[in-house]
């Protein structure tokens, strides 16, 4: 695979230090965009831009400037975010018990699911098994809860120069533990390498470290080696290395969205400010497949 042994370049490959003299990945959205949103209007040319800044840009983009809480209710933003990823794609459930459309709030409400995402701490770097993961911002924690994204290329880059050695084991299949989310029936886990070409021969990227070690709890899965935990920590200190992630703090109103193929994200721990509703975090989370 020739991605597999050469420097990648392109806009998919950044660091944080490429995006200090602003915010590329941000489209404001304009009143002719919100008119075709309230209207049902062709949505085209801002569907086609969001899939080039997706599939051919730098795999992140958020759509700035829905005004939550005076034009639009939060279930009209709600019902705005749906009818964008159903023009990206097919909108595809997140969980065992199939819901499409997953809330994230306090921790500590009773209708919260289980999971990493329901934590205040910080979450680990990850990819989800969908194309596009999307999340509506309909208000910011009271502080921290920074989105945190890395370059899945710029990770390969500096594994195949530091460590080529390696190339080997990263292109190996690795279970991942699904942390109870499978559909009922299905294994607790599911197996893909680290790093693969697709049809094209372009560079895709399914990592979590977390999950990969954690699923070996499961009888079935093969151990990992010496060599193989000691890569899985080496990436790991990758995308904590200084200037690799950018930090990235949504507004109310902000939408998200990732491409799982290309970028590797996280979350910064938050707090909440229990005397502002404005300042309480709740992000509606949709999970999309384009192919």
């Amino acid at each position: 695979m020739d991605a597999m042994t050469r420097q990648l370049t392109g806009p998919n490959v950044w660091t944080a230090a490429d995006l200090e003299s602003g915010e590329p990945y941000v489209r404001h959205l304009t009143e002719t965009d919100l008119d075709a949103l309230d209207n049902a209007f062709d949505l085209t040319d801002l569907i086609a831009d969001l899939l080039d800044r997706l599939q051919n840009g730098m795999g992140y983009a958020i759509l700035r400037g829905l005004p939550v809480g005076t034009r639009y209710t939060s279930e009209e933003a709600a019902r705005i975010h749906q009818t964008l990823a159903e023009r990206l794609g097919e909108i595809v459930p997140q969980n065992r018990d199939g819901d499409l459309s997953v809330l994230l709030e306090d921790a500590r409400h009773p209708a919260q699911p289980s999971g990493t995402y329901a934590s205040k701490a910080g979450a680990p770097f990850h990819t989800d098994p969908t194309d596009i993961v999307s999340y509506l911002c309909l208000a910011p924690a009271g502080s921290g809860g920074a989105r945190v994204l890395a370059s899945a290329a710029t990770l390969y880059n500096s594994l195949s120069r530091e460590h080529p050695e390696w190339l080997d084991l990263v292109s190996r299949e690795y279970a991942t533990d699904r942390e109870g989310q499978e559909p009922p029936g299905e294994p607790g886990w599911t197996s893909r390498p680290i790093f693969s070409t697709n049809g094209g021969g372009t560079l895709t990227c399914s990592l979590s470290p977390k999950r990969i070690m954690s699923a070996m709890r499961f009888e079935d899965v093969p151990r990992l080696g010496a060599e193989e935990m000691t890569c899985l920590m080496y990436l790991e200190s990758l995308l904590r290395r200084p200037g690799t992630a950018v930090h990235v703090a949504l507004r109310a109103g902000d939408m998200e969205f990732v491409n799982n193929h290309t970028v590797i994200h996280s979350r910064t721990g938050f707090v909440d400010d229990p005397s502002d509703p404005d300042h309480q975090r709740k992000l509606r989370r949709l999970w999309i497949d384009i192919s």
